[in-house]
């Protein structure tokens, strides 16, 4: 069977505009993330630190129509398409139109445009709000908008699995290509900085009032962020036919559900275990061909705990890869995170470097992990699984082999 693979990457992230400092910002353990300057004299929040993207550059790419068209979350879907296409070597006119698909996750969908309308609606009441703002605020836009950029038709889908998104679409964007509805899929994740977010965690009490700790016995917490993670999918034997460079091969998914709580891990890791497992079946390999994990790491305490266990049942508690979560650097890009380390582990991948889990000073005996603890170590990686666990016990784990 034609394998699939990906042969094309784009990024917005608070770590970088593109890949080349996307990696070089996580390869120097860089945290990219601080004060919010909009909140840090609001004493309505408790935590005044997010991952925010102030560069206004990353638009640069997109058209104008584009930017006024739509919101803030499709045109960073457009401007990361845009950005993968170029690095696969693809124009539009060399799309196959009518078998390009475009799979697309996301938590807050067009958040931003929802606050401003809700904003108005206050002020000025239901008659104040412009279509124009109407229009850009339905959450199909975001897989719309690419298809409206590149030109051209074929399935598409918006997956809303909270901040397992990236790692649905993507995985989705595999079986389109293996049940024969695509040749080419645009894939990923994406979320913008949100009130609406950034206010909902505070109450949950889930974010750190300084730096993001996954697995440090002292972790408090996550740090919101935002971004933009996508790959271009392809069967090798189109990719090889056309010189393509191959970033990496998908030999593996598991989607499953926690059967648990709406916020809260199953305490055994349920589904992560499954996931993980279902993803092992399908790559046709053991736990000890995994070079390395990239954890789903939010540094709550719960979280990392659960996640701890769950790779415990299923590579034993003395055969655990080296596992690190790039969270601590670029914070939680909510339905871009998993997209987002994805594209970094295949990054660890072709550059022989593990990323490292920064911030971390002290051992936690329910994480007992090789984290990668504050330094980049270098190291051969042949296969990798990346980890993402969602609110509603949304779980997905993808295996990448190198290319």
């Amino acid at each position: 069977m034609d394998t699939v693979v990906i042969t094309g990457i784009g990024v917005i992230s608070s770590a970088g505009l593109n890949l080349e400092d996307f990696w070089n910002t996580l390869a120097a353990g860089k945290v990219s993330y601080g004060e919010i300057e909009e909140y840090k004299d609001n004493k309505n929040y408790r935590v005044k630190i997010g991952a925010k993207i102030d560069d206004e550059r990353w638009n640069r790419n997109v058209s104008e129509e584009i930017r006024v068209k739509y919101g803030r979350t499709s045109n960073y879907a457009v401007s990361a398409t845009l950005s993968a296409l170029e690095s696969a070597g693809l124009s539009s006119e060399m799309l196959p139109n009518g078998r390009t698909a475009i799979s697309i996750g996301t938590t807050m969908g067009e958040i931003q445009v929802e606050e401003r309308i809700s904003e108005i609606r206050h002020e000025k009441g239901v008659q104040g709000i412009p279509k124009t703002l109407l229009r850009q605020y339905r959450t199909d836009n975001i897989a719309s908008s690419i298809r409206a950029a590149i030109g051209v038709s074929g399935p598409i889908y918006n997956v809303p699995t909270a901040c397992a998104a990236g790692n649905y679409a993507i995985a989705l964007g595999k079986r389109l290509i293996d049940w024969g509805c695509a040749d080419v899929v645009i894939a990923g994740g994406v979320d913008v900085f949100s009130r609406v977010a950034f206010t909902g965690f505070q109450r949950l009490l889930s974010l750190t009032p300084d730096m993001c700790r996954p697995f440090d016995r002292n972790r408090k917490g996550l740090v919101i962020g935002e971004g933009c993670g996508i790959v271009i999918l392809e069967r090798a034997s189109s990719a090889k036919a056309r010189g393509a460079r191959i970033f990496g091969e998908i030999i593996g998914v598991g989607l499953t559900s926690d059967r648990h709580h709406m916020i809260s891990p199953h305490p055994e890791g349920d589904g992560a275990v499954r996931a993980m497992q279902l993803a092992l079946e399908e790559a046709r390999i053991l736990p000890g061909e995994i070079d390395y994990v990239s954890a789903h790491g939010t540094g709550t305490p719960a979280n990392d705990k659960v996640e701890a266990k769950a790779l415990s049942r299923v590579f034993g508690p003395e055969r655990i890869p080296p596992t690190s979560s790039i969270k601590s650097m670029i914070g939680h890009a909510m339905g871009a995170a998993s997209a987002l380390e994805l594209v970094a582990s295949l990054q660890m991948m072709n550059h022989g470097c593990i990323l490292p889990t920064i911030n971390y000073e002290t051992p936690d005996p329910e994480c007992m992990l090789d984290c990668v603890p504050n330094k980049a170590r270098k190291a051969p990686i042949n296969c990798v699984i990346s980890n993402s666990f969602a609110f509603g016990g949304q779980i997905g784990s993808i295996i990448v082999k190198k290319g």
